[in-house]
């Protein structure tokens, strides 16, 4: 427990996905019991908006452009009453870092995130201090981007914005002609002036969850990332299904990067690829895994509080070791063709079943499921646990099929019945994923 008067600021009080509003809950649910005041931070836009679920995770709220760090900072210069800043959110984590710096509080240093953020400068970091990474240039246009690919045949490549979102914006070229849909969709979502390129590492994809503990790193789980070959993410499990020896050293490697890097504070998730060279680290987030992760992680540790851990160290106060690990989950998420959703057939069926831990739907029925395949353009997913993993793939599986996703072209009037489809939810326009 702390003192009643602790107040914690949680920057971005307000969510787009159900796997981020439900990391909200348990923050939420996890930090009021040890007698701490939240208070959600967030644009006046967002707050207007804000449902009357997301208003009551927290205890008052307070009008600020969460997103812009020099608006942070002037804030923060009228020395507010609170004991801890953190966030959930990506593009918060550096306003974040600069609100805990500003009033002297727990958190990373606004360089480190800086760094972090920016893959290519992150890249640079990691590869000065011996970390194996791949060759990188940061380019201004599709003809620096085709030089870049010309002198590093025969691919294939990685094109991506330089800020670390996931998969927002990340492209695999193979050929040269992909690339000018490549780099229109790396710079974008923000109007970029420079995108990175790099060589493509292969091996299978996975990631470290965890949190910093008076400054070093704490590996919880290992999670097994299953992705299309456009990079879209289908699937992810916990435990991640390597060997004793080659989790150690990704554990290793992971806490290595992470001390490397200056990393110091909060939850992290860190990508990673394992292939006969070892582990080559990815990209660096100093924040909970989106996409249901953080529930996995809770789930395979039973009685972990994930959120509580952080919230703990933040504010100095003595912690319990993590539980042991035991169980598996996984998180699948639904693809459907771009245009309206009309309907979603099987959805309360599955949210009956014994094993579906947790789901959400990212779009609702009548709004637009987006041409964009990233991380906030799939419809929908659902989380399910098991005593081991064994056929909890298979269940996964034939859960997923049983949801139809009802999507219209949005060129088609309201009116017309054509033009109609029943899609099953793990299908679609991409190519049907192993697990489902």
């Amino acid at each position: 427990m702390t003192d009643l008067d602790t107040t914690l600021l949680l920057m971005g009080t307000t969510a787009t996905t159900p796997w981020d509003r439900d990391q909200i809950r348990r923050l939420s649910a996890q930090a009021r019991p040890r007698g701490i005041t939240l208070v959600g931070a967030d644009t006046p836009a967002n707050l207007r908006s804000a449902t009357a679920e997301e208003l009551a995770y927290v205890d008052d709220v307070v009008a600020l452009d969460v997103l812009n760090p020099e608006a942070c900072r002037a804030w923060a210069a009228t020395d507010p009453p609170i004991d801890g800043v953190l966030t959930i959110g990506e593009r918060a984590v550096l306003p974040t870092a600069v609100v805990a710096r500003e009033l002297g509080l727990a958190g990373n240093d606004p360089d480190v995130v800086r760094c972090v953020r920016t893959r290519d400068l992150c890249r640079q970091r990691l590869r000065d201090a011996g970390f194996p990474q791949p060759y990188s240039a940061v380019c201004e246009d599709a003809d620096g981007a085709e030089r870049f690919l010309r002198e590093t045949l025969p691919g294939p490549w990685i094109v991506a914005p330089r800020d670390g979102l996931d998969g927002t914006g990340v492209s695999r070229v193979d050929r040269l002609g992909q690339l000018p849909e490549a780099v229109r969709r790396a710079t974008e979502p923000d109007a970029a002036p420079y995108f990175l390129v790099e060589t493509f590492v292969p091996g299978d994809a996975y990631s470290a969850e965890g949190v910093m503990l008076d400054g070093e790193a704490h590996v919880l789980a290992l999670t097994r990332r299953t992705v299309t070959d456009a990079l879209l993410t289908t699937a992810r499990a916990q435990p991640a299904g390597l060997d004793a020896a080659t989790a150690e050293r990704a554990c290793e490697t992971v806490a290595e990067a992470l001390d490397v890097l200056g990393v110091t504070h909060g939850i992290f998730h860190v990508g990673f690829w394992a292939n006969g060279s070892g582990i080559v680290v990815g990209d660096v987030h100093c924040r909970a895994g989106g996409e249901y992760v953080h529930a996995l992680v809770e789930y395979t540790r039973p009685g972990l509080e994930l959120y509580g851990m952080l919230v703990d160290d933040l504010l100095g106060c003595e912690r319990r070791p993590p539980p042991a690990p035991a169980g598996a989950a996984r998180a699948d998420f639904l693809l459907a063709p771009p245009g309206r959703l009309c309907a979603v057939h099987g959805w309360d069926e599955l949210l009956r079943h014994p094993n579906v831990l947790t789901a959400g739907l990212a779009v609702a029925p009548g709004g637009t499921v987006t041409a964009e395949r990233d991380a906030i353009g799939r419809p929908g997913a659902f989380v399910t646990g098991a005593a081991a993993p064994d056929g909890l793939e298979g269940l996964a599986g034939r859960l997923a099929r049983q949801i139809v996703l009802v999507v219209e072209d949005d060129d088609v009037p309201d009116e017309e019945p054509d033009g109609v489809d029943g899609v099953p939810g793990a299908a679609g326009a991409e190519p049907v994923p192993e697990h489902a």
